[in-house]
């Protein structure tokens, strides 16, 4: 599949927050990337395009999506996908990326993103989807681990070689969200550190951090709080292997000032460079 170039992405980003837009147009070099949630902003015109339009001329954008639904056995939806393919070359973002799972069945959509059994059966599946997507594009297309709340017991696969394969076979990227990986740890003990382990690291192209909720019996992917301390070990790991790997703050719901989300943007960049300089030591 021959591909357009677009702005290469390094360093630390932020997803934007209409909420921040003055402030992160002014940030400077405390941002380096920003992510735009591609379903909040496919509109035809009007303010919220025009702003995407003066930030692109600033900073690479990305497009992160939750409507491809490619574990589902429904047809995909052409309409949507061309709409994302106008906005992915009119704004020249940098990829585009969704999730590893399902949202579909019939007539019906979940508004979660719901987890695959890790089988054979799924990922021929889900791979024939990717491809056929990708090749629509004109792109390679990034998918994301998802936070699980639940397991199949027909599942075969682990999900890190489930993903591996999958990045493999259909000659896709992965972004890796740790925030997910820590939420699925805690809810169906799955070992985070088995699943960063089988990933390859030339496919991880991305990461994410974001905060939890704690259900007390579960932990919940919320998005509305600072990231935690055992997903901050996780990302100090996963910097072992997947060094200066673009690395996004997740902060959508309960969206303090921006200071507060560059305050994490900091961190992260942070370690990142430790890794970095360690690597050039050795």
């Amino acid at each position: 599949m021959r591909e357009t170039i677009h702005w290469s992405l390094a360093g630390t980003g932020v997803g934007l927050k209409s909420c921040h837009l003055d402030d992160i147009i002014n940030a400077g070099e405390d941002i380096r990337w920003l992510e735009i949630l591609l379903d909040q902003h496919l509109v035809k015109g009007g303010a919220a395009l025009h702003s995407l339009e003066r930030l692109r001329c600033n900073y690479p954008l990305t497009l992160h999506g939750a409507g491809l639904a490619l574990g589902s056995s429904a047809p995909l939806d052409m309409h949507y996908l061309a709409r994302i393919k106008h906005m992915a070359n009119h704004l020249d973002a940098s990829w585009i990326s969704d999730h590893v799972s399902f949202g579909t069945l019939g007539n019906c959509f979940s508004h979660e993103l719901l987890p695959l059994p890790y089988t054979e059966e799924a990922l021929d599946h889900i791979c024939a989807r990717i491809q056929q997507v990708q090749e629509y594009l004109g792109r390679r297309i990034l998918l994301e681990n998802p936070a699980c709340y639940l397991g199949y017991n027909h599942s075969t696969i682990c999900e890190g070689e489930f993903l591996a394969e999958m990045a493999q076979r259909a000659d896709c990227y992965l972004l890796l969200d740790l925030n997910n990986c820590y939420v699925t740890q805690y809810n169906l003990g799955v070992d985070a550190e088995q699943t960063l382990a089988r990933l390859p690291a030339s496919r991880v192209r991305e990461i994410h951090l974001a905060g939890f909720d704690d259900q007390d019996t579960y932990l919940l992917d919320g998005h509305n709080c600072a990231v935690h301390e055992p997903v901050w070990a996780l990302y100090e790991q996963a910097q072992q292997r997947f060094t200066a790997t673009p690395t996004l703050i997740e902060w959508e719901h309960d969206t303090p000032p921006l200071p507060v989300i560059l305050n994490e943007v900091s961190r992260a960049r942070q370690i990142m460079q430790q890794h970095i300089d360690a690597r050039r030591r050795y």
